[in-house]
């Protein structure tokens, strides 16, 4: 039966993906939902499952509507903070990790963003000399770029190793909402890219995943482009980018680097 959202005063988020789950989160929300069902607040109160809260170093983690959220949680926090909230409208401020005009969190597992190294020029046996630089391999990164250079970027390419080559103006539709597969389709047919999380003990589907993405611009003949492999370092495709795509890639996908070459 679905909530009743006009009488759901106070909004619960818990993170229930794979960080929080290892840590404890499903004890923690189980312990929560009896409470609430035990003490007749059940209506009154949504509580919600993510599937990331985005602080998975902080795990087991749960937003409370609109400006709080708590780290590390136990089923006994996690009780102390729903009833403090419902009964008293008020925080608990020993386990929160970030609250509204705060400059900055409060943990003790902070990791720093991800920062790409500046692009290293070197002799690379696929691309002779160029300059190059690692990004990132996630699907956070992967589906936004395609769908960039389909939207964005027509004379942009791509060349399969066995020697395919698909200008970006061919794609028609770049689909992701299969587990970890990613379609680019053309009047012909559907190209597939596995891009999203997968398990590892799956040998088929870790050489076909994308867990590397490089970005390089050969000197020799200043072609620029994006080296896609697997995680033992097998090449799966090259993007050859215009300069307007290099530029986007530079900006969004690298995070503001500057190029060398």
């Amino acid at each position: 039966m679905g909530k009743n959202l006009a009488v759901a005063k106070d909004v619960f988020l818990f993170c229930d993906g794979g960080s929080c789950q290892k840590a404890g989160s499903e004890a923690v929300i189980r312990s929560i939902r009896a409470y609430l069902r035990n003490t007749g607040q059940w209506d009154s109160t949504h509580t919600i499952k993510t599937r990331c809260n985005g602080r998975c170093e902080d795990a087991p983690t749960c937003i409370v509507q609109p400006h709080f959220w708590y780290k590390e949680l136990t089923p006994k926090k996690g009780l102390q903070i729903v009833e403090s909230h419902i009964l008293h409208q008020k925080p608990v401020n020993e386990y929160l990790l970030y609250q509204e005009h705060w400059e900055e969190v409060k943990s003790d597992r902070q990791i720093s963003p991800f920062k790409p190294k500046p692009f290293k020029i070197q002799e690379d046996q696929q691309l002779g000399v160029c300059a190059i630089t690692k990004g990132l391999a996630s699907d956070q990164y992967t589906y936004p770029l395609f769908l960039y250079l389909k939207e964005n970027s027509p004379s942009s390419s791509l060349e399969l190793p066995i020697s395919q080559k698909i200008e970006f103006s061919e794609i028609t539709e770049v689909v992701y909402n299969k587990t970890y597969t990613l379609e680019l389709e053309t009047k012909e047919k559907t190209i597939d890219f596995v891009i999203g999380p997968i398990d590892q003990k799956d040998k088929d589907l870790v050489a076909q995943r994308i867990a590397s993405v490089e970005y390089f611009e050969q000197l020799s003949t200043n072609k620029k482009g994006v080296r896609l492999k697997n995680k033992w370092g097998d090449l799966i495709a090259f993007i050859w980018l215009d300069n307007n795509a290099w530029d986007y890639c530079l900006q969004i996908q690298l995070m503001g680097i500057t190029s060398i070459a």
